[in-house]
């Protein structure tokens, strides 16, 4: 709270005024300073963000496994061979994403089975040209939003999983 009038405080002094509702910013004031007071907040928030991000990323897992997918079912009308295999190895890799962001345990592990899921995911089952015309926003909507969770899931490999996290606590980092 701190921080968010402080930063407000350092716009005015600029004369950039900010409204909520209205336009975000406005004024001639210094980019300079409000990149320097957004870095500033990002600084003092990472570790409760990187938390944030990690658990955003695993839900998106959570929320396909938790109901079963990606089903035999579903695997056999892509195409998959032994169908049965494959589903139960693909949930099990959503379980293990799930568990290592959310706790941050091995969590740069976790992020890279999560880019080579996202990936597989994105290449073999939202293809939305082949999908009739019902159908392709569907699948393009879905593989947009595996874009996102790719970004996601890289960011989180790159940067680790920060001071709340049985890495760090492992580390002596917490």
């Amino acid at each position: 709270m701190r921080r968010a009038a402080s930063c407000r405080r350092s716009f005015a002094a600029h004369g950039v005024e900010i409204k909520i509702g209205g336009n975000a910013m406005q004024g001639n004031g210094s980019i300079r300073s409000m990149l320097a007071c957004c870095d500033g907040a990002a600084d003092s928030l990472r570790d409760v963000l990187l938390l944030i991000a990690r658990i955003c990323v695993a839900a998106m897992f959570y929320l396909t496994v938790s109901k079963g997918s990606p089903t035999a079912a579903y695997l056999t009308f892509l195409g998959y061979p032994a169908p049965g295999a494959f589903s139960a190895l693909a949930q099990l890799a959503e379980w293990i994403i799930v568990v290592t962001l959310v706790l941050g345990v091995a969590t740069r592990v976790g992020a890279l089975i999560a880019v080579a899921f996202i990936l597989v995911a994105s290449v073999t089952a939202h293809q939305y040209w082949h999908y009739p015309e019902a159908g392709q926003l569907v699948q393009a909507t879905y593989l947009a939003k595996n874009f996102a969770a790719l970004g996601g899931a890289l960011l989180v490999f790159a940067v680790g999983a920060g001071r709340y996290s049985v890495d760090a606590k492992m580390l002596g980092k917490a």
